[in-house]
Formats: structure tokens, C-alpha cells, sequence
């Protein structure tokens, strides 16, 4: 009689087992998964955000025809961009598996009530979602949250990131102006004046009251660059105060409209910039002055 080879035996009950455990789902990445809540959140259905970091004041925003306004802590254009990226990127959150139900292990992943970022999304159904967003997961692109309707602690896949400053959510547009609809740009500066002029053979060069040659892609480049002019963030200093000690002020003649004027002032954290008649104070980086304020050298024929 053949002996047996126990080395094959116990390779068939290995494979055995290993068939067993696939069809039963224990090689699955989550088993948790199974049973896990469906956030179900479409980005047509989400008309208002609430979103309170501990210790701040609520950050509120509403969706309309003319796009994202902030409501809360003020009113003010929201950066329409990011409010629907943040919309986007909540849509496509996915909790990928359990990670306790005991309510004691809630301050270890920071979904306490007390330290969680807190969301409410409010949908045109006319019902509301309640979340609260503790630490980052064992990866970037991972976060420990907890649902208001639900005890459990949930892993969720997720790019959704929470900016604390308040300006970040603020539109940081100075002016939206089409370089077709510009006619003419002039700056006046450390007591010279130039700017460009468009005319019918294209780009005319206007210095100390002369008409010369203008390079004409260097002045359609700078014509290019206010539609939109973004800012990098705001400054606190008073408007007024910009206007007056104005180091540099750039007229914008428009076809058919009112002329649009920007006052320039060099400050330690940047470029403060003002609209005539706003009380809005933009900054920008120090490099950009070069891109709307270029040299006069710089716009002539060579």
C-alpha cells in the first residue's frame, strides 16, 4: 500500500481553507464595509454649509444663482471655486470601515463634540447632515468621522480638507475685466506717467503726452491680466489710508463703461491694493507688481 505524503495532505487542506476564507470574505480590505451607512450626498442637492471649528466662529455658506455667498461670521462673496470643490470632494467621501463604538475612544480620534470640526449640510430637500471630522487617518487622504445619527467611529476615504481662515473662503477677485473691453491702461507713478492706448493698427505707447510705437504682445499680455485680477489674500489696514499715500494708482479705461482705478501701496507683508470707492484692502505677493505695474521700457516697440 502507498503511503500518504503528509506534505500533500496538508497542502490540500491549506488551499482548502484559503477557498473557504475568500468565499467567506476574510481577504476582504474592510469586512466593516458590509453594513456601513451611504453618506449619499450630490453636490446638485447641497444649498447651504455650516462649518464650526472649536473655539471659531461658525463659517456659513449659501448657494445661489450668482454662486457661493458667505453669510457668517460676514457677508461677502465666497470663493466660488473652493466652496464647490469642498462640495465636490464631500460627494465623493466614501467611510471605507469601522473603527470602535465605544464613545470613550471619541476624544483619542478627536470626534468629541467639544473637539471635532463640526459639519451641517443643509439640502434643497429641505433636510440637513451632521458630521463631525476628527484627526487625519493612517493616510493623507484619510479621516476619522462620526455621524450625528449614529454612535460608531468610521474611517472615511476622503480629500476633504476644512481651511480654518476665514479669508481663504472670501472671493479674492479685484476686477473681472475682459482684455477686449479695455481701451486703455495708465499708470501713474514715482512722478511719471504712461500707459497704453488700443487703436486701430493696434497698441499705441502714450509717454510724457508723446504717441509712440507699443510692443504689441507685451501690452496685450498686461491687458490679459485683470480678467480676472485675483488677489492672494486681504490686508486689515483702513482704504482710505491706501488711497491716500498710493505709491502707485493704474487707471483702466473700459469701452462703453466707467474707467476702473487701482491704488498700489508697498507694505511689509506685500502690495496692498484698492479699488476707487471700496473698502476692501487686497494684498498681493511682492513679484506680481511687475505683471500690472510692468516699466515703461518694457511696453515700447523694440
Amino acid at each position: 500500500m502507498l503511503r500518504k505524503n503528509p506534505i500533500l495532505t496538508l497542502s490540500a487542506i491549506l488551499v482548502v481553507l484559503l477557498l473557504l476564507a475568500w468565499l467567506t470574505g476574510a481577504f476582504r480590505r474592510n469586512p466593516s464595509t458590509l453594513r456601513l451607512p451611504q453618506l449619499a450626498v450630490k453636490t446638485e442637492d447641497v444649498v447651504r454649509l455650516r462649518i464650526e471649528h472649536p473655539g471659531r466662529d461658525p463659517v456659513v455658506l449659501e448657494r445661489s444663482a450668482a454662486g457661493w455667498q458667505l453669510t457668517a461670521p460676514l457677508r461677502y462673496p465666497a470663493d466660488s471655486l473652493l466652496a464647490a470643490r469642498f462640495v465636490e470632494d464631500l460627494s465623493k467621501t466614501t467611510l471605507e470601515s469601522v473603527v470602535s463604538t465605544n464613545p470613550e475612544r471619541y476624544a483619542h480620534f478627536g470626534v468629541t463634540d467639544t473637539s471635532a470640526v463640526r459639519l451641517v449640510v443643509y439640502r434643497q430637500q429641505g433636510d440637513s447632515l451632521r458630521f463631525f471630522w476628527g484627526h487625519t487617518g493612517p493616510d493623507f487622504d484619510s479621516r476619522y468621522v462620526r455621524l450625528a445619527t449614529d454612535a460608531r467611529i468610521f474611517l472615511a476615504r476622503t480629500n476633504l480638507s476644512f481651511p480654518e481662515e476665514l479669508d481663504r473662503w472670501r472671493d479674492k477677485t479685484v476686477v473681472r475685466i475682459p482684455a477686449a473691453q479695455i481701451e486703455a491702461l495708465e499708470v501713474a507713478q514715482q512722478g511719471q506717467r504712461y500707459g497704453v492706448r488700443r487703436t486701430d493698427a493696434g497698441w499705441a505707447l502714450l509717454r510724457d503726452g508723446a504717441s509712440l510705437a507699443a510692443d504689441s504682445a507685451a501690452a496685450a499680455r498686461w491687458a490679459s491680466q485683470f480678467g480676472p485680477l485675483r488677489a492672494d489674500g486681504f490686508m486689515t489696514v483702513s482704504a482710505d489710508s491706501v488711497r491716500q499715500a498710493a505709491q502707485a494708482v493704474l487707471t483702466l479705461r473700459l469701452s462703453g463703461s466707467t474707467p476702473q482705478v487701482l491704488y498700489f501701496l508697498e507694505r511689509p507683508d506685500g502690495w496692498a491694493v484698492v479699488r476707487n470707492g471700496d473698502s476692501v484692502v487686497f494684498r498681493l505677493y511682492a513679484y506680481r507688481r511687475s505683471q500690472l505695474l510692468p516699466e515703461v521700457t518694457s511696453l515700447q516697440a523694440k
